[in-house]
């Protein structure tokens, strides 16, 4: 899907976008914070927004049944085709991702620029560049500390020890969830109590997907990319942690000076909302709308490349 400026004839740079974990059609719905973001940037950018529905929207197999090498392959081979087309101009190419997509971004845009397309710049909020055994793993460090009541500060350093475990054999050595449930009643445990793990899926994506991003080397994308990056990151953030986002910066910056940019926002959460404290931002309560400030500092950082 390619937005660009009513009537507008003239040829645009791309903006090229990789998205969230949850399935569901990219298009604008009014209400979200991430769209009523992406909206913002393709009014008031002057770039071409480029975005990829995931397969099964409009035809293909269901995005709850595809794993992520498939779904990485939708992303390049998109972006590759829609990069011919006579509406861009791709002298300069810009790439965006949110969430999960942080971390397809690098990925994306270092396959594009081997293959010899300019990349002008990457932005990304909400995503780090650790390893996706560790991303899962502050996942479950935050649902240990955060969530309300259900674990006494003292059993936190066991019950940590026990995940790790269990997601070093689910995600590392790709072993199935129900394999390693199976090995002890404490990994049993752990299984029953992984946030979002279901049946047969994991935050609605199957298993494999997960292993395979955990193969991915997100590090060496970044420093490969030849490209001004801007990491933002939000403090109140309920999965992603500060290191992984400053890990960015700090490794861009140290291989090619300057060219990172890193931005912290006080109390805001993952979303963009703005919350009163940190365990009211992983509850869901009370939360203030941001997205047009940061809307405000990608176009700011856009503006001056």
């Amino acid at each position: 899907i390619t937005t660009l400026p009513a009537g507008d004839t003239q040829p645009r740079h791309p903006l090229l976008f990789t998205q969230w974990v949850s399935c569901g059609s990219i298009e604008y719905r009014e209400g979200s914070n991430s769209r009523e973001l992406l909206a913002a940037l393709a009014r008031e950018s002057g770039l071409a927004l480029v975005r990829v529905e995931r397969s099964a929207i409009a035809n293909g197999p269901a995005c709850e049944t595809m794993d992520f090498d498939t779904e990485y392959r939708h992303y390049v081979e998109a972006f590759t085709e829609i990069l011919k087309s006579d509406k861009l101009d791709t002298s300069k190419v810009f790439v965006y991702g949110s969430s999960l997509g942080s971390n397809t971004a690098p990925l994306v845009a270092a396959e594009l620029q081997r293959n010899g397309i300019n990349i002008a710049g990457v932005m990304v909020q909400g995503g780090g560049g650790v390893t996706y055994f560790e991303r899962m793993l502050n996942f479950e460090r935050n649902y240990l500390e955060r969530r309300p009541g259900d674990v006494e500060a003292a059993d936190i350093h066991d019950a940590f020890q026990r995940r790790a475990g269990f997601q070093y054999e689910y995600l590392v050595n790709g072993r199935h969830p129900d394999v390693v449930a199976a090995d002890s009643p404490a990994m049993q445990g752990v299984r029953d109590d992984i946030l979002g793990m279901g049946a047969d899926d994991h935050y609605g994506r199957p298993f494999a997907w997960h292993q395979q991003l955990a193969r991915r080397n997100f590090l060496e994308a970044w420093a490969e990319i030849d490209a001004p990056v801007l990491v933002v990151f939000n403090a109140f953030d309920q999965y992603e942690i500060r290191h992984g986002h400053k890990l960015i910066a700090d490794t861009v910056n140290r291989l090619r000076p300057g060219t990172a940019t890193y931005i912290e926002r006080d109390s805001i959460g993952h979303g963009d909302n703005r919350y009163e404290s940190i365990e009211a931002a992983y509850a869901g309560e009370g939360g203030v709308p941001t997205w047009e400030d940061t809307a405000q500092i990608m176009l700011e950082w856009l503006a001056g490349l």
